[in-house]
């Protein structure tokens, strides 16, 4: 488990039961280092982080070592998610750019309307590779998209308004997709986790404000292959891991001093 901390600016990795195992990262402009990141996606056994104030897309080894690296030219770069063929970079406006994963030369650049993506915070692919969801944090809703190549159209949306009634968002900052299909979302300032279908129905929730179980501000999160959910619980710092019931199953870190923003398997 691939955990980042975002004040910290490195990534913390540990075994599957939860046992420390390495860090790597720190402040500053080389290959394997960043200005503050909310957002990576581990993809073929390499890490890809968007460098928010460094304005790069940096590509790692499982162990840190610099691989490459790409520039970003619109805005700042926020979110990010990679299959097969690209590497799609979102900004904190509407832009979004692509690229490709082999040798990171851009191969397209995106502007989407601000009723689709207002603020490009957190996205995922599908396992499949051809649907993206992501989440417009200052449009309060999360929007799909299907994937073609480097090209993405809009698909489908949630429902639209600041409100803690299910299905609504008070600033949605993540999202993820299961096997199935089915599409996860974090919802910062209602603490909780939302579950929709895949035709974005709302179907379950779960976390309340709580300093001793989720959460307190989740900030980040992960589907991995096995339909492990993993969610970052920021100023409770830990990460929490459920099942698609939205059930906890286990719980890393919690009280250490540290803060977490993103979390990966």
């Amino acid at each position: 488990v691939y955990v980042m901390e975002y004040y910290n600016t490195r990534i913390k990795v540990f075994d599957s039961s939860g046992a420390y195992l390495r860090s790597f990262g720190s402040y500053g402009y080389g290959c394997n280092q960043w200005r503050y990141a909310r957002q990576f996606t581990i993809y073929n056994d390499e890490i890809f982080l968007a460098d928010t104030y460094g304005r790069r897309t940096l590509v790692m080894s499982l162990t840190g070592q610099c691989l490459r690296q790409q520039a970003f030219s619109r805005n700042q770069p926020h979110a990010i998610a990679v299959n097969s063929q690209y590497v799609f970079v979102g900004s904190t406006g509407q832009d979004m750019e692509v690229y490709s994963r082999s040798s990171m030369n851009i191969v397209e650049r995106l502007r989407f309307s601000s009723g689709h993506l207002n603020y490009i915070w957190g996205m995922a692919l599908n396992g499949a590779g051809d649907r993206m969801i992501a989440v417009s944090t200052n449009g309060h809703r999360i929007s799909e998209f299907t994937v073609s190549g480097a090209k993405l159209t809009y698909a489908r949306q949630s429902s639209y308004g600041y409100s803690s009634s299910n299905g609504y968002f008070r600033t949605p900052v993540d999202a993820g997709y299961d096997s199935s299909g089915n599409i996860y979302a974090l919802d910062l300032y209602n603490h909780r986790i939302q579950k929709f279908n895949s035709s974005l129905v709302y179907q379950a929730k779960t976390g309340s404000y709580s300093t001793s179980s989720g959460f307190r501000y989740p900030y980040g999160m992960h589907v991995d292959s096995n339909d492990k959910i993993y969610v970052t619980d920021f100023y409770n710092y830990a990460v929490r891991q459920y099942d698609t019931n939205l059930s906890e199953t286990a719980t890393y870190g919690g009280g250490a001093g540290t803060r977490l923003s993103a979390a990966k398997k």
